[in-house]
């Protein structure tokens, strides 16, 4: 036989091997191990489910950093959460300028409200937001979604995070969905 025809021949065939074949019955509870229970002391107090959890910060909070404000000094996120809405959307729209938004966000949220501005405003009915909700992850932090209909057949989402930062809410993250 040359090297060539070596080379291509095919491997000799292998024995097929026995198994034993698996149980298909669960084990019995006299199989299994004893669980480890440990008992736990009743608790004294209600748990903290009302509250919200504290607020963790990445990096220690500089003296000359806006300085967080838990929830308690703080207005009602829902009402502040409708005006700055409005805001956005007439930003948005072209009906005002995102200059005005600096009194509700920061910088980059501003900065990302321009950059999806019309440039000529529309004429027509404003934007309507037909649902909002709210959420507070941590003491002084909210999150909320809305889903704004303009027109009979337009509609968007729009999720914000506030920030409670020098005794008021600021909107630190703002992302559009067409």
């Amino acid at each position: 036989m040359t090297a060539h025809a070596r080379a291509h021949a095919h491997p000799p065939p292998q024995r097929p091997r026995l198994r034993p074949v698996p149980t298909t019955e669960p084990p019995y509870d006299d199989d299994l191990p004893a669980p480890h229970l440990v008992l736990v002391p009743a608790l004294t107090e209600p748990l903290p489910f009302e509250q919200p959890a504290p607020r963790r910060f990445d990096e220690p909070v500089d003296f000359f950093d806006a300085q967080p404000t838990p929830r308690g000094e703080l207005p009602d996120p829902q009402a502040w959460l409708t005006r700055l809405l409005r805001v956005v959307l007439e930003c948005l729209e072209g009906w005002r300028a995102p200059a005005q938004l600096r009194a509700y966000a920061t910088a980059e949220v501003v900065a990302e409200v321009a950059a999806r501005r019309k440039r000529t405003a529309r004429p027509g009915s404003a934007p309507r937001v037909r649902s909002l909700h709210v959420t507070e992850p941590a003491d002084g932090v909210v999150e909320a979604c809305a889903v704004v209909q303009r027109g009979a057949d337009q509609s968007r989402a729009i999720a914000l995070r506030l920030e409670g930062l020098d005794g008021r809410w600021r909107c630190v993250a703002l992302d559009l969905v067409e």
